[in-house]
C-alpha cells in the first residue's frame, strides 16, 4: 500500500470550494473541477517515498539516493514524491496490476478514479466503444494531429464508460426522452412570437421528430439543431420570451426530473446562444441524492448539471461533444457514436459489501461509510479515497490511515486488506470476475 499523491483539474466549470474541503485547503477562488487518481498519461498520481507506513520500491530508492530530484518535493514540512504510477506499474505490471487484469487490459491501470464538483454544466458528450475507439484513433493518427489539436476527438484506442456517485444533490442528464415528449417540449415553442427564420427551423426540429422510426427521428432533430446556422437565433428567442411551467404530468415533462424549460433555462444562462441547449431538453434529467449512484456505457449522450461525486470511469480521454461547450463540435462523430434510442437512466445500486458495478469490466466502486473491519473488495489492482474522518487499511500487520482528503495505491498481489474507522471510503477497481449483478 502506498500513499499516492494527486492533481486538481481547474476546468472552469468547476465548483471552488468542494474539492479544496475534502483536500482540507484553503478555497482561493480558483475553479476546481477534478481531482484524478490514477495512471492517466495525462496526470498521472505520484507515490509518496520515506512515509512510516509505506515504502517505495527498491530501486526507486537507490534511484532518489535519500535525496530529492528533480521534480519530487522534499521539504523538512511535507512528503517526497517518488515515481508515477504509470512508472511504479511498469516495474512490475503481473505483481501490481494482477493476472486477470493483465490478460484483460494489458500493462495498465484500466480505471480512472476522480472527484469531481460542477458549478455549471459540463459540455453535452459522447464515448465511443472499444472498436470505435479503435478505429477513430488509428484514423486521426494516420491522418497526424497532435493528441492535444483542438478538434481531436480521440486521444486513445479505449472505451470510456462511466459511473457517478453522488456526494451532494447531483443533477445530471442522460440518454434520450421518449419521442413524444420531446416533441411535446418543442412544440411549447410554436405559441412564442417567433421570426420567420426561429419558426423555419423549430418547424424542422419538430417536423423531424414526427418522422421515421423513433432512433431515426431523434438523430435527425440533433442534426437539425447542431448544424442549422438558425438555431442559435432560436435559443435566444426562446430564452428572452420564455417558456411558462407546466404540471408535472404534462408529457412534455416525462423523463425529467424538473420541468424541461427549467433545464433550458439554466442552460442558457450558463452558455447564452448555444444549440446545446436544445440538445439538452431532449435528455432524461436525474436528480440523484447522496449515495445514489447512475452509470452510463459507451454511446449515451449525456452531460452533468452541477454538484459533487466521485465518478469512475474507463482510463480513455475519447470525448466527441454535442453542445454546451466552446471546443471541437464533430456532428458526424456524433451521429456515428451515439445511441438514439429513448431509455430510462441506469441507476446502480451497491450490493452488501457496498460495491457498485459498471456497465463494463473496466472498473468497480466500493463504498463504505464508517467501515468496520469490512474488507477491502478488490479484483486486481485499488486506489483508495478517503473523503471524510478518518480511516485505516490494514494488511498482515501492516497498517496505512488515511484522513481526509488522503489516498492510497494497493497492489494486486497484497494480502487480503481490511478498512476500519470513522469515516469514508471510496476504493476503485476493475470489475473482473464480480458475476452480472449491477451489469
Amino acid at each position: 500500500m502506498h500513499r499516492l499523491h494527486n492533481t486538481v483539474k481547474n476546468f472552469e466549470w468547476g465548483s471552488t470550494d468542494a474539492i479544496p474541503a475534502i483536500l482540507g485547503t484553503v478555497p482561493d477562488g480558483t475553479p476546481c473541477a477534478e481531482l484524478w487518481l490514477g495512471a492517466h498519461p495525462v496526470s498521472p498520481s505520484r507515490l509518496e517515498v520515506g512515509h512510516p507506513h509505506t515504502q517505495a520500491p527498491l530501486e526507486w530508492q537507490n534511484r532518489l539516493g535519500g535525496q530529492a530530484t528533480t521534480g519530487n518535493v522534499a521539504t523538512e514540512a511535507g512528503p517526497r514524491l517518488g515515481p508515477n504510477l504509470i512508472e511504479y506499474l511498469a516495474g512490475d505490471p503481473e505483481g501490481l496490476l494482477g493476472h486477470d487484469s493483465l490478460d484483460s487490459f494489458g500493462a495498465r491501470l484500466p480505471f480512472l478514479l476522480k472527484v469531481l464538483s460542477a458549478s455549471k454544466a459540463l459540455s453535452i458528450q459522447v464515448h465511443p466503444n472499444r472498436e470505435q475507439a479503435r478505429a477513430g484513433f488509428a484514423a486521426e493518427e494516420a491522418a497526424g494531429p497532435a493528441l492535444d489539436a483542438p478538434d481531436r476527438n480521440f486521444k486513445d484506442a479505449s472505451a470510456k464508460p462511466e459511473l457517478i456517485y453522488a456526494l451532494t444533490d447531483f443533477h445530471a442528464l442522460t440518454g434520450f426522452r421518449p419521442r413524444k415528449a420531446v416533441r411535446a417540449t418543442f412544440e411549447r415553442m410554436l405559441s412564442q412570437p417567433l421570426t420567420p427564420a426561429s419558426l423555419d427551423v423549430l418547424g424542422a426540429i419538430i417536423g423531424a421528430l414526427k418522422s421515421f422510426s423513433e432512433s431515426k427521428a431523434l438523430s435527425r432533430a440533433v442534426e437539425i439543431i447542431l448544424s442549422d446556422p438558425r438555431t442559435p437565433g432560436l435559443v435566444d428567442e426562446v430564452a428572452v420570451h420564455g417558456l411558462d411551467e407546466l404540471p408535472a404530468g404534462h408529457i412534455s415533462r416525462s423523463g425529467s426530473a424538473v420541468d424541461p424549460a427549467q433545464t433550458f433555462c439554466e442552460l442558457v444562462i450558463d452558455y447564452p446562444h448555444d444549440p446545446g441547449a436544445l440538445v439538452g431538453i431532449m435528455l432524461n434529467r436525474v436528480h440523484l441524492q447522496p449515495g445514489e449512484a447512475l452509470t452510463m456505457d459507451a454511446g449515451v449522450l449525456h452531460a452533468y448539471l452541477f454538484g459533487t461525486g466521485i465518478e469512475i470511469m474507463a482510463s480513455s480521454d475519447n470525448v466527441v461533444r454535442g453542445g454546451l461547450t466552446s471546443k471541437h463540435v464533430d456532428i458526424e462523430q456524433l451521429s456515428a457514436i451515439t445511441d438514439f434510442h429513448s431509455g430510462a437512466p441506469r441507476m446502480v445500486e451497491p450490493d452488501r459489501t457496498g460495491m457498485l458495478l459498471g456497465p463494463t469490466d473496466d472498473f468497480a466502486l466500493q463504498a463504505l461509510r464508517c467501515p468496520r473491519m469490512t474488507t477491502v473488495e478488490r479484483r486486481g489492482a485499488a486506489i483508495a479515497l478517503c473523503t471524510a474522518g478518518t480511516v485505516t487499511l490494514s494488511s498482515l500487520g501492516s497498517t496505512l490511515t488515511l484522513e481526509r482528503g488522503q489516498s492510497a495505491f494497493i497492489a494486486a498481489n497484497e494480502p487480503t486488506v481490511t478498512a476500519d474507522g470513522h469515516g469514508d471510503l471510496f476504493v476503485g477497481t476493475t470489475g473482473l470476475n464480480f458475476g452480472a449483478a449491477g451489469r
